[in-house]
């Protein structure tokens, strides 16, 4: 199955906030349920050894990713501090975080591109889940903005199939109905638009089909770094992921500056 690049529901401006947040809010609540990300923390554990940093800085961050879960475990290996930033970034939910986190998590409250990432911002980057929001052209320039500045880079998508990950997205509305009230902070807002409007449950429906259709596999990831200016100067670990009890895995790209 190829990939098809259609439109997300969430990507639009005119998507009201409150749909949007309720969306990436669903994604970081799974995402540390779950904890399927963390089967990523000893790659990217040697990323940031052999960048020689202890810093993440996370594009794209929605309602905050998986890294509630994903951050202590990274502790086990040694230091880490996390800036989580976005183009529309989620304030409550970034605070919410940075709050829970115990100092491990931080947010950077204006917008960020990842096309073109403030200097200031220096740490390995990471994209969890956002990659495949990206038509090509917009992907490959992320990838070249980190060459050309000379950061490492790690992006993880929640899937190895997209045939799979379109099974599993086709339950998901079920699983919003049955798991939402777990969600916390409690919004009356977000029962409202599960359970009288059901307007999260179709975003993420919609969406999460449309994702499984957008992301990149590792042979398209590897086309897309051949395109990139300077890419040689990098060494590239693209693949797949194991997730232990989960039948659908991980899609990974590692690159660091030599």
């Amino acid at each position: 199955m190829r990939r098809v690049h259609l439109l997300e529901i969430e990507d639009q401006a005119w998507c009201p906030r409150p749909v949007r947040d309720g969306g990436t809010d669903w994604l970081h609540f799974m995402a540390n349920t779950h904890k399927a990300f963390n089967a990523i923390a000893p790659r990217l554990r040697d990323a940031m050894r052999r960048a020689g940093v202890d810093r993440i800085v996370d594009l794209c961050s929605g309602g905050g990713g998986p890294w509630l879960a994903l951050a202590p475990v990274l502790e086990q290996s040694g230091r880490v501090e996390v800036q989580l930033t976005d183009y529309y970034p989620n304030l409550p939910a970034l605070r919410r975080i940075c709050t829970a986190s115990d100092g491990r998590i931080g947010y950077r409250a204006e917008r960020v591109d990842a096309t073109d990432v403030p200097a200031a911002l220096d740490g390995v980057r990471t994209i969890f889940n956002g990659f495949h929001h990206f038509r090509p052209r917009d992907a490959q320039a992320i990838l070249a903005d980190t060459v050309r500045k000379r950061r490492a880079i790690a992006v993880v998508e929640g899937s190895d199939s997209r045939l799979l990950g379109i099974i599993f997205i086709l339950l998901m509305p079920l699983m919003m109905l049955a798991m939402t009230p777990r969600i916390r902070p409690f919004r009356w807002s977000r029962l409202l638009l599960t359970y009288v409007l059901p307007a999260i449950p179709l975003l993420g429906l919609f969406d999460g089909i449309v994702s499984m259709l957008r992301i990149y596999n590792p042979r398209e990831l590897r086309e897309m770094v051949a395109g990139i200016p300077g890419a040689d100067s990098f060494d590239w670990d693209i693949g797949t992921q194991p997730v232990k009890g989960s039948p659908i895995g991980l899609t990974y790209l590692i690159g660091v500056p030599r």
